[in-house]
């Protein structure tokens, strides 16, 4: 019975994941997010969660994904817009556009990019925590790069602060967690002594034909399993919340690591 319980809960764990997903799909506005993959610059038919949701099997609106898309294509593809993407600083995806004004949409674009290459937004470029994508024309990079690098090094010094704080949270999160996995581990073995003792107190009953005893022994074991398969779960919990906080203490120091690597070449 015990081996049900557990094979039960673990199916039931992958089947809530699946359902989430399909949940997630079936809530989705597909209008909108196929016009804000073209607004990203990229296609419905190569998007990510598009092909998960495909997948899924769940039930989506292609056709409104697909005219959100071409919505999405026709502000993509102005020439206010591509001056804003070059502003960004982002790359312009030319092969969204379709149009006889593509000309003068790239000419918007290039403006927009050098208006981000200048040696006056440099510094605020580097402060904002986007890294540069390597877009800049020459006669303006040699401008750009000093400033940019002073304002990148102003953000990773920030976020190395923040990440550090972050990490002694976590090394309290992780004792905290730690007391609670013992808490949990000592209930599960009460419940599960408590068990065995009414299984024994059955089987004296059995031996001795007190057959109320046994009755009322079978239903108290019953209830024991649930406890005892309850008390498992919060062990269970306590130790995946455990993991996914030393999972995240882990990731924190690698990205310390990387910013404190990116900080020596600024």
């Amino acid at each position: 019975m015990k081996k049900l319980i557990a094979i039960a809960f673990v199916s039931s764990m992958f089947v809530g994941c699946a359902s989430q997903l399909k949940k997630d799909c079936e809530s989705t506005n597909w209008f909108k997010y196929g016009e804000e993959v073209a607004l990203r610059g990229d296609w419905l038919s190569s998007d990510a969660k598009l092909l998960a949701c495909r997948k899924e099997e769940a039930e989506i609106s292609e056709s409104q994904a697909d005219l959100g898309f071409k919505s999405g294509r026709q502000k993509y593809c102005t020439g206010t817009n591509s001056y804003l993407v070059g502003k960004s600083g982002d790359a312009f995806s030319k092969d969204l556009c379709d149009t006889p004004a593509l000309k003068s949409i790239v000419s918007d674009y290039n403006k927009g990019l050098r208006d981000y290459c200048s040696k006056a937004n440099g510094f605020n470029a580097g402060s904002s925590g986007k890294k540069y994508k390597n877009l800049c024309p020459a006669d303006l990079e040699a401008g750009f790069l000093p400033e940019y690098k002073k304002g990148r090094l102003k953000y990773v010094e920030a976020q190395i602060k923040n990440l550090e704080n972050r990490q002694r949270d976590l090394q309290l999160a992780i004792a905290n967690k730690n007391t609670q996995v013992v808490t949990a581990q000592m209930n599960f073995m009460s419940m599960q002594n408590r068990r065995n003792a009414l299984e024994s107190q059955k089987s004296f009953a059995q031996s001795t034909n007190n057959l109320a005893d046994v009755g009322r022994l079978t239903n108290e074991i019953q209830n024991a399993d649930w406890d005892v398969s309850r008390a498992r779960q919060e062990v269970d919990r306590a130790n995946a919340e455990k993991r996914n906080l030393e999972a995240e203490i882990d990731q924190t120091a690698k990205t310390i690591a990387e910013y404190r690597t990116e900080m020596a070449g600024l």
